[in-house]
């Protein structure tokens, strides 16, 4: 019987820990759920030259949420210029770069992902 009520006890603090940890948690991400939601506007970027041809792209931001991506230059060879119908939309859905390779076309959606990133950060 003894035994039992110290870890009864032990198991009370533990879930007290885990409540104090889990109410905490969430006022550490606050600054980083709402930063940089401010930008409103549209930039073209750098152009960016890979093995297979040449890419620059226009965003447009509202509130901070991609809105549209035009191909400014959109060049590939061998077939892979289909991927930027693909890339344009996953760049949307993601509201930036964090979306995956199109298998067969890596350079070209590493070179999107680059162009991307330089019209977004032209921005203010």
């Amino acid at each position: 019987m003894r035994n039992s009520k110290g870890v009864i006890q032990g198991l009370g603090l533990l879930g007290l820990s885990i409540t104090g940890a889990l109410i905490l948690q969430p006022h550490g991400n606050v600054a980083s759920a709402t930063a940089g939601t401010s930008k409103t506007g549209s930039a073209t970027g750098d152009s960016i030259n890979y093995e297979f041809g040449t890419i620059q792209l226009k965003v447009t931001e509202t509130n901070g949420k991609i809105t549209a991506v035009d191909l400014v230059q959109a060049g590939a060879t061998g077939g892979r210029e289909q991927a930027f119908r693909y890339l344009v939309t996953d760049s949307i859905s993601a509201n930036g770069t964090s979306f995956g390779n199109l298998s067969g076309a890596t350079y070209t959606t590493d070179a999107f992902k680059q162009a991307l990133d330089s019209a977004i950060s032209k921005i203010s």
